[in-house]
């Protein structure tokens, strides 16, 4: 019996398989690369993530220059690179859009002028989104008494690095970069388990202590000084009319104003729940209702306890959303 894989029935047999291959791309799709104009690439948006944290914070994710001397010509060297890098993706993206007759108000050449404006402006915004990032990481340091210094919390805190690649895809977000945001907050996701995505709002001063787990989703607004621990939770409710609720843009996850604390565990759902400012979430708590300002909301099985200002209420939770 002849078991090599080079006989003519078994070379038939993959030929037969790789046609069959083939025709399910024509019929459903999900192909990249083999025709123009071509969808970004997973590597390519790595490269770009790797580049961007670079150019945040030379030489703790990267080698970098060890002469101060040569700083200006090294961070000209990797702007430049960013630049090219970013400007392609997104040229990419807009093409494939327009392909998809999705948006077809652009020609190429449109296509790629805007690619290269939209590059230059979120190098243009690295100082001011650096500020916010230095905020970030001294809640970081101020929030967690493990934390020995500035430098160990950028080193070595997977929600640094979460937060910092969400506040650059949300900068493309807002300009209305198709695929990349996204593409970089799941490369993000996939090194840290953290999950932001682009088009929540978060203000300055957030921290994730330890941060596996955490999903922020689309539609999220956080204010300042922020502290989720992990394996938090801001989702939606979820809905049956899929297309109807996206065509809509509705608000579908939660607002947690400035100073709110929310403890492991906790989850919290749907557009109108608000955690008002300076509230404390604790851990394994579900919540589908908004918190007064100053509240404390802890889990009682089968009860929610919110303490306010001496008072105590207790509410029955109903998991049937």
């Amino acid at each position: 019996m002849n078991n090599s894989i080079s006989s003519k029935k078994n070379e038939a047999r993959l030929s037969h398989i790789t046609k069959a291959i083939i025709d399910s791309y024509e019929r459903h799709g999900g192909i990249n690369h083999l025709d123009e104009p071509n969808l970004p690439s997973k590597k390519e948006v790595g490269k770009l993530v790797k580049l961007l944290s670079t150019i945040m914070f030379p030489g703790f994710y990267e080698e970098a220059t060890s002469d101060k001397n040569h700083l200006d010509g090294y961070l000209l060297a990797q702007c430049s690179n960013a630049l090219e890098c970013l400007s392609d993706l997104i040229q990419k993206s807009l093409r494939h859009e327009c392909k998809e007759g999705i948006d077809c108000t652009r020609t190429e050449g449109e296509c790629w002028d805007y690619a290269v404006e939209i590059s230059y402006l979120l190098l243009e915004n690295i100082p001011q989104i650096r500020e916010v990032m230095n905020l970030d990481i001294k809640a970081a340091y101020d929030g967690d008494p493990a934390a020995t210094s500035y430098f160990e919390v950028i080193l070595s805190y997977p929600s640094v690095r979460a937060i910092l690649v969400y506040r650059l895809a949300h900068f493309l977000e807002l300009q209305k970069v198709p695929y990349i945001p996204r593409m970089m907050s799941e490369f993000i996701h996939e090194k840290t388990g953290i999950d932001i995505h682009p088009g929540a709002k978060i203000g300055p001063g957030f921290f994730i202590d330890h941060g596996t787990g955490v999903v922020i989703g689309c539609t999220s607004v956080l204010g300042k000084n922020v502290k989720f621990y992990h394996h938090v939770t801001l989702g939606a409710i979820s809905l049956s009319n899929v297309d109807k609720i996206r065509k809509s843009n509705k608000k579908r996850h939660p607002t947690v104003e400035d100073d709110v604390t929310i403890y492991a565990g906790s989850t919290i759902l749907g557009g109108d729940t608000v955690i008002q400012k300076g509230s404390v979430i604790g851990g394994n708590v579900w919540l589908t209702r908004s918190v007064p300002p100053y509240t404390t909301v802890t889990f009682d099985s089968p009860y929610l306890i919110f303490k306010h200002k001496g008072k105590v209420e207790k509410y029955e939770v109903d998991y049937q959303i």
